[in-house]
C-alpha cells in the first residue's frame, strides 16, 4: 500500500512531524513495493526517517547547537 505523508502520520505515527511523516511513508511504500510485509516496513520506515530527518537538521546546522 503506498501511503502518503498525511496517512502515515495519522495511522502509524501521530506523533511525527509533516517532514517525518512523508520520509517515512516513502520508506515504507518503497518496502512494501519491494516486498517487505508491512509489520516490518512501518517501524523501519519510522527509525530510519527519525536517523535521515536528525542526521539532515545537524548537516545543514538546523540540529543541536555546538557548545564553546
Amino acid at each position: 500500500m503506498p501511503w502518503t505523508g498525511k496517512e502515515f502520520q495519522q495511522k502509524h505515527w501521530k506523533g511525527a512531524s509533516p517532514e517525518q511523516a512523508s520520509k517515512a511513508a516513502e520508506i515504507a511504500s518503497a518496502m512494501v513495493r519491494d516486498g517487505h510485509p508491512e509489520n516490518v516496513a512501518i517501524p523501519t520506515a519510522i527509525v530510519s526517517a527519525r536517523r535521515f530527518i536528525a542526521k539532515n537538521k545537524l548537516a545543514s546546522g538546523n540540529g543541536a547547537k555546538a557548545s564553546k
